[in-house]
Parts: structure tokens; C-alpha cells; sequence
């Protein structure tokens, strides 16, 4: 009997993830956004972007800063790893892990990154110092 019990509460345990925790789209667009980082597909994370980092800079000055920031990893990423992403009312804060190619020397780089949610849903805060030279 307590072996029907225990599979009985293995199975249920392993159902869908009730709506509580799977969030309400922040993690997804972390993982869209950097995608289009390591795709070089500019206009989409251009799009991701909230409307103050939209404001700050036009599509084309994103996409150059966006070159600079792959550069300045100092390998070709490759994939993208969400460690966590907390979602704190209409803030959210991720941490992000984008690794390349085994045969790189250094081939991960740990990103954090702010988010903020409107009416259309969850966007990327870029900090002001995007794009620009990063401190080893």
C-alpha cells in the first residue's frame, strides 16, 4: 500500500508547473533577447528593448553597441543559460550565462540583466555603459 501511496505522490509532483511558477514571461524574454544577441539578429533584440534603452539609442547605435558588447566577450557565444530570473512586481532581474565554443580559453561570461514590465509585456533595461569596454 505505502508503494501506491509514494508513486501516487511521485506522479503528481511531477505535473505541469502550475502558473505561479512559471512566471509571467520575463525569463523568455531574457532568453529571446540574448538569443538574438548570439543570432546577430539586431532588429529582434532591438524589439526586446524597453522604451527608455529604445529611446537612448535608435536601432542603428544599438546594433553597432551590440557588436561591440559580442567583441568585448572575447569569444563567439554560442548558447544561453538563465541561472535565475526573479520577478519582483514590475521588476525583474536575471542572470545569464553565455558560453562558446570548448575550444575557447575563456568561454563564458556571466551577464546580469535588469527588466521591466508595461502593458505589452516584459523588456530588457540596457545600462548605460552598454556596448562599451569591459573591465577584466
Amino acid at each position: 500500500m505505502w508503494r501506491v501511496i509514494l508513486v501516487a505522490s511521485f506522479l503528481l509532483g511531477c505535473g505541469p508547473a502550475s502558473e505561479s511558477h512559471k512566471g509571467t514571461g520575463a525569463k523568455q524574454c531574457v532568453q529571446s533577447y540574448f538569443q538574438a544577441i548570439v543570432d546577430q539578429d539586431w532588429s529582434k533584440a532591438y524589439a526586446a528593448l524597453d522604451e527608455s534603452s529604445q529611446r537612448r539609442w535608435d536601432a542603428k547605435q544599438f546594433a553597432e553597441l551590440a557588436r561591440k558588447y559580442r567583441r568585448g566577450l572575447g569569444f563567439e557565444p554560442e548558447q544561453v543559460f538563465i541561472r535565475a530570473c526573479e520577478e519582483q512586481g514590475v521588476e525583474a532581474t536575471a542572470h545569464v550565462v553565455l558560453t562558446g565554443p570548448s575550444t575557447a580559453k575563456d568561454r563564458r561570461s556571466k551577464e546580469a540583466l535588469v527588466l521591466r514590465r508595461s502593458a505589452t509585456g516584459w523588456h530588457v533595461v540596457l545600462p548605460p555603459a552598454f556596448g562599451r569596454a569591459r573591465k577584466s
